[in-house]
């Protein structure tokens, strides 16, 4: 019967035998010296009619699934155990040590280099499982080749990650620019920092020689006294490490840009700048590790020797219903694995108990391929993290959620470290998009989305500061953006609320009092709604020479050491129009078109005829300051026929009806190198504004452009922009939930952690409890939630 059924497949070049494809269930295994059987042990089933690997537990599943779906059901299996070998290497005197390395790539190693492999084939007829050969009784030369070729095919992790990964470091204009033939020679002392004779963490000013210790970093001691250099001599931005120095090893970095960086040609001009200095680069030999090496170190743990800020050894806590498990990183993934916590394991309120209210436990029995269908991938992860989280003491690896999500999007599919906060409104874009639009058709069906309890409605007011009448337009959010001050100073949040609410002057055409040449009007942003939760993302990214670098500003926030501390947004609460005191503007329909004076005159000088320009202009949005972008329109469309033609504002109204836009707009965004399909949809979304158009596009670039029924209802103030509205009309207080922190100086590389308020055994109340991948941690130290706090999540007290 085995002869039969190897003889009817064909094997596959990729195997996903990872993990189950319902749970988290692996095939590896942690043995005692001596234990050769798979028998009690974790293993997998390697379906040999799919190539889908399930565990014990849902076997039977598959096979009700396949019998509900497929015209025959998958009875026959390879169970696969693996046997973890020791992991040892020698030293110097040839004694064999258990080690861990900090490793800067990512390769492949193969099976039998790690694993010691065990295996039998069943067939399952009903109750009865058959074992119809097995590795025990078979030597490695009698293995069956189809068995072999299983066991040997490429698994699907490493087909979907690159084969390796490194940091890339890149050249800045002052590593390029250098210029070694200003550099004076001279003997430099190495051996100890100028200012404070400490003899490690030192740094060689590449343009005069001057020895300066580093920053202080965890276990590694320094004052800073390089910096302070540069402070004095800001033409001096380049120093190199001088215990990383080596033939094949240095740290450069640049002061100015912040950053870790290279000369364009490896070390030939690093070598002539350290010769002037007496130093040989070739006799040299890193004793040191490297920024990079600190950055991966940093990357995988963040544990900084899982300490606090006191030096205090931090506690760990086990994986229970309460704390839910860890999230292992699969090669910075960190970004996800906070934000995965923060939703799902209550750092937003109720977020994945509505969550699981929907989807619910049970997969369903219409898909054979759960990896690729994001419900599936939803239910796999919440039963992992709210259901069964004793069963992984050491943590989950979300792989397949992360590929399900990550899609064909350039970045989040990548390996590469991303932006915490734009994964999450990624996140919730997905699945909008991918599950709950496509669930919930009309608006008659009841809608469980837990992405709903972070929106709410927002109120812009524009004020006229000549003719005084208003304009009000409302919008969903999601979060608020706060900007901080560019200083290092502490700051306090409620203070940031405030100048995000202050009202702002901006350069306005008028429609009903027609002024133009320098009229302003006032912009006002108020809550309409409050959230279940409220998200606050203070912006810690600033511009340095051009160049993003991260801040870490400390903050004053309510509810980090007082949880019953609240968050009062009742001052920034909208009263919308109010007819006794307030005029709305008149609508530019009825008032007719009416050109930035200011752009019509400079393209008039530049020879374009009156209706030439009004169709630029009209084409461009007819912003203040938009000369530019009307040109470049007219060169396009130079050889229109209709250009010089008297120009007629097209009848939006009935365009919206028809879903038409105005083709000289649509024909500007192809112009950019916009599909076509997403710009018409754009433009009918945002009534023809074809700024936040293609602002739309660039938001949304995996989009379908699929056009549904627009909604054309008018709100009080004669616009086309009805929203749907969220959250509650008196607002809450709120409490500190949840946080997403991230550690480091560089927008690209870091590292990020969650922050999750829960209740810990044994104490009183809710604590802090730290989720650093796989690692859980009791953190009664708030010191990085004030200074590295990047999301901070407020619930509804």
């Amino acid at each position: 019967m085995e002869t039969e059924i190897l003889a009817n497949i064909n094997v596959p070049n990729v195997i996903d035998r990872d993990e189950c494809i319902y749970c988290f269930e692996t095939s590896v295994n942690n043995v005692s010296e001596g234990q050769t059987t798979a028998d009690q042990l974790h293993s997998l089933n390697v379906c040999l009619s799919c190539f889908q690997s399930v565990c014990k537990l849902h076997r039977e599943l598959h096979m009700n699934v396949t019998e509900n779906s497929c015209d025959t059901v998958h009875t026959n299996y390879l169970q696969v155990a693996k046997l973890e070998k020791p992991k040892k290497e020698s030293d110097d005197e040839g004694n064999t040590t258990p080690t861990k390395k900090i490793k800067l790539q990512v390769t492949e190693k193969s099976e039998d280099q790690l694993y010691d492999t065990v295996w039998k084939l069943l067939h399952i007829d009903g109750e009865n499982i058959e074992t119809l050969l097995n590795s025990e009784s078979l030597d490695a030369q009698s293995t069956p080749e189809k068995i072999a070729s299983i066991l040997n095919a490429k698994s699907q992790q490493l087909a979907d990650q690159a084969s390796s990964w490194e940091l890339e470091i890149h050249t800045c204009e002052h590593s390029r620019n250098f210029n070694v033939d200003t550099i004076p020679v001279s003997k430099v002392d190495t051996t100890k920092c100028n200012d404070c004779n400490l003899d490690s963490n030192l740094w060689l000013c590449l343009y005069c020689g001057n020895i300066g210790c580093g920053r202080e970093q965890i276990g590694i001691e320094g004052h800073s006294h390089g910096l302070k250099h540069y402070e004095t001599h800001r033409d001096h931005c380049l120093a190199i490490k001088l215990g990383s120095l080596s033939e094949n090893s240095n740290d450069l970095y640049c002061y100015q840009c912040d950053d870790e960086v290279k000369f364009n040609d490896g070390n030939k001009t690093l070598s002539l700048i350290l010769t002037k200095f007496g130093i040989d680069i070739s006799s040299k030999m890193a004793t040191e590790k490297t920024l990079t090496e600190l950055q991966v170190e940093q990357n995988m743990n963040w544990d900084f020797k899982m300490t606090d800020s006191q030096g205090n050894k931090l506690v760990s806590l086990q994986a229970n219903d309460e704390l839910g498990c860890g999230l292992l990183n699969l090669g910075n993934s960190c970004y996800l694995n906070s934000v995965i916590q923060c939703l799902i394991n209550d750092g937003v309120s109720h977020w994945g108990e509505q969550l699981i209210e929907d989807i619910g436990v049970e997969f369903p029995m219409d898909v054979v391929y759960p990896s690729n269908n994001l419900k599936c991938q939803l239910i796999k992860l919440t039963n992992a993290l709210k259901m069964t989280p004793d069963q992984y003491p050491q943590g989950i690896k979300p792989r397949t959620f992360k590929k399900c999500i990550g899609g064909n999007h350039e970045e989040f599919s990548s390996n590469r470290q991303q932006d915490a906060m734009e994964f999450l409104t990624y996140l919730i874009t997905q699945l909008d998009k991918k599950y709950f639009d496509k669930r919930f058709p009309t608006a008659d069906d009841i809608n469980n989305n837990p992405s709903d309890l972070i929106r709410f409605t927002m109120e812009d007011k524009l004020q006229c500061q000549t003719c005084h009448k208003v304009k009000y337009s409302y919008n969903t959010a999601e979060a608020l953006q706060l900007p901080l001050l560019e200083n290092d100073d502490i700051q306090d949040i409620k203070e940031r609320l405030s100048d995000f609410f202050a009202n702002e002057t901006i350069e306005f055409n008028c429609p009903s009092c027609h002024s133009d040449m320098g009229n302003v009007a006032t912009k006002q942003a108020r809550m309409k709604t409050f959230p279940d939760t409220l998200v606050l993302n203070p912006i810690r990214i600033k511009l340095v020479n051009w160049t993003p670098v991260k801040t870490s500003n400390e903050l004053v926030l309510p509810g980090v050491d007082d949880p019953e501390e609240t968050l009062d947004m009742s001052q920034w609460k909208a009263h919308g129009f109010d007819s006794d005191k307030e005029q709305l503007m008149e609508d530019n329909e009825t008032s007719g078109f009416k050109p930035n004076i200011e752009t019509m005159s400079q393209l008039k000088e530049m020879g374009f005829s009156e209706n030439a320009s009004m169709r630029a202009i009209y084409a461009t949005g007819n912003q203040p300051g938009n000369t530019e972008s009307a040109m470049n329109w007219l060169f396009q469309h130079v050889d229109d026929a209709d250009l010089n033609d008297p120009f007629e504002q097209p009848p939006e109204e009935d365009k919206q009806k028809n879903n038409e836009v105005d083709s000289n707009v649509l024909d500007s965004m192809l112009a950019m190198g916009l599909d076509g399909k997403l710009s018409k949809k754009a433009l009918l979304l945002n009534q023809g504004d074809v700024n936040r158009s293609i602002e739309w596009v660039f938001n949304n670039m995996d989009d379908d452009g699929e056009i549904d029924e627009i909604s054309t209802t008018t709100n009080i103030d004669g616009n086309n922009n009805e929203v749907k509205e969220y959250g509650y009309t008196e607002p809450p207080r709120y409490k500190l939930r949840g946080v997403v922190c991230h550690k480091g100086n560089s927008v690209h590389s870091g590292h990020y952690v969650a922050f999750i308020r829960k209740s810990v055994p044994d104490m009183p109340g809710e604590q802090w409890v730290l989720y650093n991948d796989e690692k859980i941690v009791l953190a009664q130290d708030t010191q990085e939630i004030r200074q590295n706090g990047y999301i901070y999540f407020y619930s509804r007290s």
